[in-house]
């Protein structure tokens, strides 16, 4: 019960006051100080919690250097959030959120039962975007300064990116429309899509990636995509990262960045081997490289069928002069032979007669030889044959002294005894 008066006397007489005579004590004095005024006020949101009511609570906090320096307790009222709401439009997921750092318009409100906190009626957009503004400006300076910008672009893209590893968050539009303007697209080309998911916002998102290209940087991919559908500035934070800056410059596969942007771009596009406004950008280019390559190839194929054609022709036209001289050249030389052999046979003939002739000649005067010196026509001539025992007689030692021989004479035989032996 409360007490009838702000002092109780105990048996020290002492002053003690109640909790709510101190906790109003404390209002009264906030109000006298702060006399109602709105103040601007920079923390980071620790917690935020939606009730169904439609207010907005929020666990405010300061740090240094990791350790908590201030922290307070904050509300946005029903009506208060829907004007903020409007006020922040397509960035407010990204500011009214867990670890975004806000300026924002308050009072300072004190209640005897729930204690200090700040009601919020304004959050100051401008400032987030400033200090993004001034951070990536940081970033990209420094980017140049290491010539980041060079070292991707400077890779050989292959002619067909056939194998492609997609960086990016499954189920989000933006992954959505890439991989399925590439896989279904209307050549019906065939690629091969490894995915390396990976979240694309929030405070995490620029280590995650970096993560997802190290490990896309060791497959065996023609190229890497990192995709993220459209989103405000704050949402694209993490693409201006430095540490995603160098992360990209370091690897040795091609990066193609499809970030859904459409007036400003991040310093993973400025690092990047190309950049294009949407995925679905990325996936026209990917599948237009496989048409260009593909068109390459059937105007080699026409032209090498064309000219095939030619030289076809022209070697058939070859092939039948060549058919027609092979048909000719045998005739020719088989009359060429047959005169040569009838010019031959003719040799031939005429040394034949003249050999035969010869031979004939040789043959008369052998017969005539012959017939000279049969030995009858010998005894004819004056000789005899001395025969013993119808032998004939070549020499005289054949002959003994007494011995009876038969003398033959061209006409008629004598027989004679041996009455001498003479040799010479």
């Amino acid at each position: 019960m409360e007490s009838p008066s702000p002092e109780i006397n105990t048996a020290e007489d002492r002053k003690v006051f109640s909790l709510f005579q101190l906790n109003r004590s404390i209002k009264k004095t906030l109000e006298e100080r702060t006399g109602n005024a709105d103040f601007w006020v920079k923390a980071e949101i620790a917690k935020v919690t939606h009730s169904r009511s439609g207010h907005v609570y929020f666990d405010l906090v300061e740090e240094s250097h990791g350790l908590r320096k201030a922290s307070i307790k904050a509300m946005l009222w029903r009506n208060t959030f829907e004007q903020v709401k409007d006020d922040l439009g397509e960035s407010f997921a990204s500011v009214i959120k867990n670890g975004s750092e806000i300026i924002f318009q308050c009072k300072v409100n004190f209640s005897e039962v729930h204690g200090l906190s700040l009601d919020i009626s304004k959050i100051d957009l401008s400032f987030m975007l400033g200090e993004l503004e001034r951070r990536k400006a940081a970033t990209l300076s420094q980017v140049k300064e290491k010539g980041l910008q060079h070292k991707n672009s400077s890779l050989l893209l292959p002619k067909v990116l056939h194998k492609i590893a997609l960086i990016g968050s499954p189920g989000t539009s933006g992954f959505r429309d890439f991989a399925h303007h590439v896989l279904y697209n209307e050549w019906l080309f065939r690629f091969e899509i490894t995915v390396f998911p990976t979240s694309v916002q929030g405070k995490e998102a620029a280590a995650q990636i970096c993560s997802s290209l190290e490990k896309a940087n060791e497959s065996d991919a023609d190229v890497i995509v990192l995709v993220r559908g459209g989103g405000s500035p704050l949402d694209l934070d993490c693409f201006n990262d430095l540490q995603l800056a160098f992360k990209i410059g370091g690897l040795r596969t091609p990066v193609l960045t499809g970030i859904g942007h459409e007036t400003d771009y991040s310093i993973a596009d400025f690092v990047a081997h190309q950049h294009f406004k949407t995925p679905t950008d990325v996936g026209d280019f990917v599948v237009d490289k496989s048409v260009m390559f593909s068109s390459l190839l059937i105007d080699m194929a026409t032209r090498i069928g064309s000219r095939s054609t030619t030289i076809i022709h022209r070697e058939k036209t070859k092939l039948s002069s060549a058919k027609t001289t092979l048909l000719d050249i045998p005739v020719r030389l088989l009359h060429k032979e047959t005169s040569s052999l009838d010019n031959i046979k003719a040799d031939l003939y005429r040394e034949f007669q003249r050999v035969f002739i010869k031979q004939k000649d040789t043959l008369q005067n052998l017969a005539t030889s012959m017939e000279l010196i049969k030995p009858e026509n010998t005894l004819a001539r004056g000789y005899s044959i001395v025969r013993i025992d119808g032998k004939s007689i070549k020499n005289s030692t054949m002959l003994t002294i007494g011995e009876n021989i038969e003398i033959e004479m061209h006409q008629g035989r004598v027989t004679a005894e041996v009455i001498d032996c003479k040799n010479k």
